[in-house]
């Protein structure tokens, strides 16, 4: 669009493609509501005040008006959707923008699985702006289907500079702090090119979050406590608020938000399954839970638009105000955020929670790799684990939380062999490299409250090889070879039958397909773990079990893994 077809527009003298009339619009940068008109032009908004004409007009009937929620990080393959399916179901809940980093496909499928992720985004309504991923592979600790290395993001960032604008999370903050050079190369070749330098740094505090912001890294996720976030803004970075679907830091996190510093606060949701993004919702709810907390609803508002567009230098994003894109919600109550219309580049997408849309794009909507399954051999013999020891390392895990603790407890032994303990609530898992087929790992983790039969997934962040929990053997392995059959994907057995399933065909990580079908096979795998005894967001929680970069204790197909220390540790102790 040229300037000079706007300004004509702006000053009344042709008539705007769309008029919202009578809205209570939420201006962000004065803190006030304004009962007032609003012009829209092409993809962007000529205007705001007296305008009474229009090419098309809605009445909103004194409804609020907001400007499209920014989702600050996220996976969009952490849904398990494709990303047009992806784009439908948040835009139903008013996110019209999304910072999304790739490092999952690109784990798998590399610069292809890149490339896929930026190709079937093009030509949405859904404005998706790319973290080009800083972690293929995450760390040194597991076998990854592919690398990206500082050469393959010049080409990339050249190739799409209007799209990429951060590098993804710098999740090996002890290679910044012990200055790995490749990924220091990383973080110059980009920050040279004035692209923010996006940050994962759970826990890291005092001196050495002080190297770790000298990297030029600029925002964190990774908060779980008030005080970790107030020490992380204090030192200027962004701290993004996450509330997905495993990892739930919002309660801990929003007493640190006040009227003097919440500028520096945003929301993501990081990882969230698509039940979480229908059912409870995607940056509305973190910004209806935010306003339940006791946080002004203009403040809440703020985090989830303009502060974010700010961070990210997106200049006509994040308000609704002339020249900037006609990207809107419109709500009934600004305390309940119940969405009745989404805007997208001036045209009505979303009416009364249904797609108006439909959801087309540039390009077509499959990979020109689909990624493969490749195990290794083994017998169900083989995930016996002989005992050779007094004690036992177990992964302890939380709900809500990615952390985990180690602990050390006698095992249950019978016939000389370390089995799950039901009673204890402590079960097998077993991580198999699924690129190469090369290896897998057998360890012990506590919390999950499976009962009985086996939970298996090819997502397992960020590598993506299988992982596998279970109360026996055979379960586990009619378990792993089911996800074998289905070239990668998420299952349930019991009493070696497979109770619910749902392939996972693009690189083992999304399904092709429609949302609706998702959803309803979501919603068996959900039923058939609750009647095995599992806990929420099971699933979930599964997959960051080998994410060797958050403490404390991890297992990938290599073995038990101390985070902290980098190292690889021994299931047994004398």
């Amino acid at each position: 669009m040229k300037i000079k077809d706007i300004i004509p527009v702006a000053l009344g003298e042709e008539k705007p493609d769309v008029l919202l009339k009578n809205a209570k619009l939420v201006n962000v940068f004065t803190g006030e509501i304004e009962e007032t008109n609003i012009a829209l032009f092409r993809k962007r908004i000529a205007g705001v005040g007296d305008y009474n004409e229009g090419k098309e007009v809605i009445d909103l009937e004194g409804k609020y008006v907001l400007p499209g929620f920014i989702n600050a990080h996220l996976h969009i393959e952490s849904s398990m959707l494709s990303p047009r399916q992806f784009a439908k179901a948040v835009l139903l809940r008013g996110t019209t923008t999304v910072i999304a980093d790739p490092h999952e496909i690109s784990n798998v499928l590399g610069l292809d699985g890149l490339e896929y992720m930026i190709k079937s985004t093009e030509g949405i309504p859904l404005n998706v702006y790319i973290a080009i991923p800083s972690a293929v592979p995450a760390t040194n600790m597991e076998i990854s289907g592919a690398r990206l290395g500082p050469e393959d993001m010049v080409g990339f960032v050249d190739s799409y500079p209007n799209r990429i604008i951060a590098l993804g999370e710098v999740m090996n903050f002890p290679g910044v702090i012990n200055r790995d050079t490749e990924l220091l190369t990383k973080i110059e070749i980009l920050r040279h090119m004035y692209k923010k330098i996006d940050g994962h740094a759970p826990g890291v505090r005092g001196k050495e979050l002080n190297a770790y912001i000298d990297a030029f890294i600029r925002s964190d996720h990774e908060c779980t406590t008030k005080e970790e976030a107030l020490e992380k803004i204090s030192k200027g970075m962004q701290v993004f608020i996450r509330e997905g679907t495993a990892a739930k830091n919002l309660d801990a996190l929003i007493e640190a938000v006040n009227e003097m510093n919440h500028h520096s606060f945003s929301f993501c949701t990081d990882d969230r399954e698509p039940l979480d993004i229908l059912n409870e919702g995607d940056i509305d709810y973190l910004v209806r839970r935010s306003i339940d907390k006791g946080i002004d609803p203009i403040i809440a508002i703020r985090m989830a638009t303009i502060n974010t567009a700010r961070y990210y230098n997106l200049r006509s994003m994040g308000a609704i105000a002339p020249g900037y894109k006609a990207d809107i919600i419109v709500v009934d109550d600004l305390k309940k955020m119940d969405i009745r219309m989404v805007f997208k580049d001036s045209k009505l997408v979303v009416k009364d929670g249904k797609f108006v849309e439909d959801m087309k794009g540039i390009y077509n909507d499959l990979p020109k790799k689909f990624g493969k399954v490749i195990l290794p051999e083994f017998s169900v013999d083989d995930l016996k684990i002989k005992n050779r020891g007094k004690k036992i390392r177990v992964i302890k895990i939380y709900e809500g939380s990615l952390l985990t603790d180690e602990l050390i407890v006698e095992p249950k032994i019978e016939n000389d062999y370390v089995v799950s303990d039901i009673e204890r609530d402590i079960i097998k898992i077993a991580i198999f490299e699924r690129h190469t087929g090369t290896n897998y790992s057998l360890g012990f983790v506590k919390g999950f409250g499976l009962k009985s039969g086996a939970v298996g997934s090819s997502i397992g962040h960020d590598s993506h090889n299988i992982g596998i929990i279970g109360t026996n053997d055979e379960d586990m392995y009619l378990a792993v070879k089911e996800i074998e059959k289905m070239n990668g994907g998420m299952v349930v057995v019991n009493n070696g039958k497979v109770l619910a399933k749902l392939p996972l065909p693009i690189a083992g990580l999304m399904t092709d397909k429609e949302l609706e079908d998702v959803v309803k096979d979501l919603e068996f795998l959900e039923e058939k773990l609750k009647e095995l005894g599992a806990v929420d967001a099971t699933f979930m929680t599964l997959s960051f079990l080998q994410l060797a970069v958050i403490p404390s204790l991890k297992i990938t197909n290599n073995g038990l893994v101390d985070v902290n220390k980098q190292e690889y540790v021994d299931l047994f102790l004398d």
